[in-house]
């Protein structure tokens, strides 16, 4: 069994060392991948186009429009001078927030009264404006604050109110800088490995029936299972390299932390990868030329398990149908073990459970493409 094995093994290596283009793409494009998806994908928003209209100019409204810029947020790049050009300036795109400051502000706030500040965001990008409205909000309540202190101190009573107030201290763990690269490139490095393994994988039988060979194999001694394991084998390895090259690009290149346990992220790899390489052997078995198999690889595997893993969209906020559908996603486990173990640190105690259910993926789509192949190839 093992000669015939280390056989096949032999031939699968020479067929990947032939093609070098082929095989430098295995290696060079998941880093390739990582670094594009890391910065494109990014929920960081910053630079944030303001125009001003500022109908009071007096200090106070200056010390507002300066709390915006130097936020770090907010870039200012227009002063506006007629209430009509707020309009033009969104609609061509020059600014997407217009923060205007009614006449008389100054005076008004001084002499005790509420007085309105229109801020007017850029709504066609909503998970753009819904941050942005974030920003407004806290930079505008922290200006209220610094000008009920100013009267309060005023009146001489600011020593009393500052003790009265609640001391909210909030202590944020495992991604204290709120950096959403430090979100997706774990998920990334799982769309990568899932999307490498899946897709690669299912081409290769079907590349032994379109170059001829397949003829050789099906008169060959060897058993659906060893074929599998001789399939498999070089992939595994090739993948692995893969995904030390992109971990080591994500911590360095983005200084995303690695805090768990290398060996335990090792192994819990080898399972999901099982999985991922299992359900691309079970359509390349079903599949009759490399674009059937490449289009069912994709929208079976891949697109599902972008959407459905976690990866950008909370899965806790899914219809409770779609949620029970995730269930069926290996990718979702995986996320759990690669945001665990790289951003948290946690260890065997706390995923064990998802081991459990990769392992059983793992078995589950190798010995259905086994069962389902039996030579029929």
């Amino acid at each position: 069994m093992l000669r015939r094995i280390s056989a096949l093994l032999y031939k699968e290596f020479i067929q990947v060392l032939r093609d070098p283009v082929a095989l430098w793409l295995l290696l060079l494009l998941p880093v390739v991948l990582l670094i594009i998806f890391s910065y494109a994908i990014n929920l960081d928003v910053r630079n944030i186009p303001l125009a001003v209209y500022d109908l009071d100019k007096t200090e106070l409204s200056r010390s507002l429009v300066d709390r915006f810029i130097t936020s770090g947020y907010f870039v200012l790049k227009k002063r506006l001078s007629a209430e009509q050009e707020v309009a033009g300036v969104l609609n061509s795109g020059e600014a997407r927030v217009a923060l205007q400051i009614p006449k008389d502000f100054q005076k008004e706030i001084f002499s005790g009264k509420s007085t309105p500040v229109q801020v007017i965001i850029d709504g066609t990008d909503s998970n753009t404006a819904n941050i942005t409205m974030g920003y407004v909000k806290s930079i505008l309540a922290a200006a209220s604050l610094n000008v009920m202190f100013s009267l309060l101190n005023a009146n001489g009573i600011a020593g009393a109110a500052a003790s009265a107030m609640l001391d909210v201290r909030p202590n944020i763990w495992y991604n204290p800088e709120l950096a959403s690269m430090n979100f997706f490139v774990p998920g990334i490095i799982g769309i990568i490995i899932m999307m490498i393994g899946a897709l690669r994988m299912s081409l290769s039988l079907v590349k032994e029936r379109e170059m001829g060979t397949i003829e050789s194999l099906m008169v060959s001694p060897l058993r659906p299972i060893e074929l599998m394991v001789g399939k498999v084998a070089p992939y595994i390895i090739i993948v692995f390299i893969d995904l030390i090259m992109i971990v080591a690009v994500g911590c360095l290149l983005f200084h995303v932390p690695f805090r768990g346990s290398i060996i335990l992220f090792l192994f819990l790899s080898f399972l999901f990868l099982g999985s991922a390489l299992g359900a691309g052997l079970f359509i390349s078995a079903i599949a009759k030329t490399s674009q059937v198999a490449w289009l069912v690889g994709f929208f079976v595997t891949i697109l599902p398990s972008i959407i459905l893993s976690g990866f950008i969209f909370p899965i806790e906020n899914m219809p409770a149908p779609i949620q029970v559908i995730s269930y069926l996603m290996p990718l979702r486990y995986y996320m759990i073990v690669l945001r665990g173990i790289i951003l948290k640190g946690v260890g065997w105690a706390v995923l064990y459970p998802n081991a459990l259910i990769l392992f059983a993926f793992a078995v589950l789509s190798l010995g259905c493409s086994s069962l389902f192949f039996r030579k029929r190839f």
